[in-house]
């Protein structure tokens, strides 16, 4: 992209897009917002509200399994990951992936993480993962492993195939994600037609 996607301006207002894919999350009323950076620029150009938590990447050089593992040791519970180049995020569908995370087997959750298979792939950017993960990434991660879905097979994953998330985005634009100029141009559109 040549910038930081995380301060790309969303019009009209040019809110960066990390604080828009806050906005547009807020209504799930998230307990705290954790957004892990080693970028020094965001957290104050970011526009989030006060109560967030900025932290650097504390498994620095492991990419983004690493920051997963980050967020994770800031949680006690669930916590939705979000990657920061999905302008179309949707909480409708995210809060279709909360009700699977209260799924329960007797006294116990049913599930460790919630993931999404769109076109054959998981998504693990945009998932649900509860703090039970975190010593498996670590253990991962100490193996010099940094595949996100690396982890996956050793918890109790419930993958979501596009028919259970069609129901609540026809498209499947939540998984719209922005890489290069043409990408952001692409995104900026359907933005637009879905506020008109």
């Amino acid at each position: 992209m040549g910038k930081s996607k995380a301060l790309l301006p969303v019009p009209p207002r040019d809110e960066p897009l990390l604080a828009h894919i806050v906005r547009r999350l807020a209504v799930l009323h998230p307990a705290q917002i954790v957004v892990v950076t080693n970028d020094l620029t965001v957290p104050a150009k970011a526009a989030l509200p006060p109560q967030t938590i900025f932290v650097a990447d504390a498994y620095p050089d492991t990419g983004t399994l690493g920051g997963i593992a980050t967020g994770l040791q800031q949680v006690s519970g669930w916590a939705i990951v979000v990657a920061c180049d999905l302008p179309l995020v949707s909480a409708t569908l995210f809060a279709s992936l909360c009700r699977l995370a209260t799924e329960r087997d007797e006294d116990s959750d049913r599930w460790d993480a919630i993931v999404p298979v769109v076109n054959g792939y998981e998504e693990p950017l945009h998932a649900l993962y509860h703090r039970r993960c975190l010593p498996l990434i670590e253990a991962q991660l100490a193996r010099g492993q940094r595949r996100v879905i690396s982890f996956m097979a050793d918890v109790r994953t419930r993958y979501v195939p596009e028919e259970e998330l069609r129901p609540h985005d026809p498209a499947l634009h939540s998984f719209v994600n922005v890489n290069t100029p043409e990408d952001w141009a692409a995104a900026v559109a359907l933005l637009t037609e879905q506020t008109l």
